[in-house]
């Protein structure tokens, strides 16, 4: 990759990483002042940074940025965690076998609220309060379970402490996906992505798709995706859907 492409990339990953948190179903305690994407190991929630590492979360002070320190480490229930996702005072983290709720607590600690099961395969997680949406990659995941499949997932929050699945979607390998209210963007790997609407919940309408480039994860800000791949990153204008308007791309080698 040529330094000037990385240097473009980290910028344009750190613009849209100071975007605020949106209204919340759950009353925030407070607002999410980093935004990542759905295979993010790492979040930041107000004066705190959150780090993931298999079995546990590192809780780390950064109140005053010229002086971070690690505060606290949690072990956590599970001993596969491969992503989290903020959503107002609750931390989402994907497993290979699951999808684990939190709640933060005072002085940034958490508290382990429920647990959503599944068969073992790679799975990211995004969530909007009252819905949370994963995928579940079986092909290419090399510790996916006999008969793991390929799909996308809608999870009730109605009851936090015992999610319930409501419907699915097959795909063909599913990886991460972004919300914006009703629009649920899920990145396929080297099928492109896909556009659903979800205002139904439990159901996959698909708005349109994006053939013939491979890509990973995507974020979203201010109706601008940043979707990316292993070697490239593409922004699409989504502001007039069914239509996308493709913006830039950056090649990464």
């Amino acid at each position: 990759m040529k330094p000037q492409n990385i240097f473009i990339l980290l910028f344009a990953l750190f613009l849209f990483a100071c975007a605020e948190d949106g209204q919340s179903s759950l009353t925030p305690e407070t607002s999410i002042s980093g935004q990542g994407g759905s295979l993010a190991r790492f979040s930041i929630v107000g004066n705190y940074l959150y780090t993931i590492n298999s079995d546990q979360l590192n809780i780390f002070d950064i109140s005053d940025a010229s002086q971070p320190f690690l505060k606290n480490t949690q072990f956590l229930p599970s001993n596969d965690v491969e992503t989290i996702f903020p959503f107002s005072n609750w931390l989402f983290m994907g497993t290979e076998t699951g999808m684990l709720i939190f709640e933060r607590q005072a002085e940034g600690t958490v508290q382990f609220i429920s647990r959503y099961d599944h068969v073992r395969s790679c799975d990211p997680v995004v969530t909007d309060g009252e819905f949370a949406y994963v995928t579940l990659r079986a092909t290419g995941c090399r510790n996916a379970a006999e008969g793991a499949v390929d799909v996308v997932e809608a999870i009730s929050l109605e009851e936090l402490e015992n999610p319930q699945i409501i419907g699915d979607k097959e795909l063909n390998s599913p990886r991460g996906l972004a919300l914006d209210n009703d629009v649920l963007f899920v990145c396929d790997g080297p099928a492109g992505f896909w556009v659903f609407d979800v205002s139904t919940p439990g159901t996959f309408e698909t708005i349109t798709k994006v053939e013939n480039i491979n890509v990973n994860d995507i974020i979203l800000r201010n109706g601008i995706a940043m979707v990316i791949g292993p070697n490239n990153v593409y922004q699409y204008d989504y502001t007039k859907l069914p239509t996308l308007t493709k913006i830039s791309e950056l090649e990464l080698e």
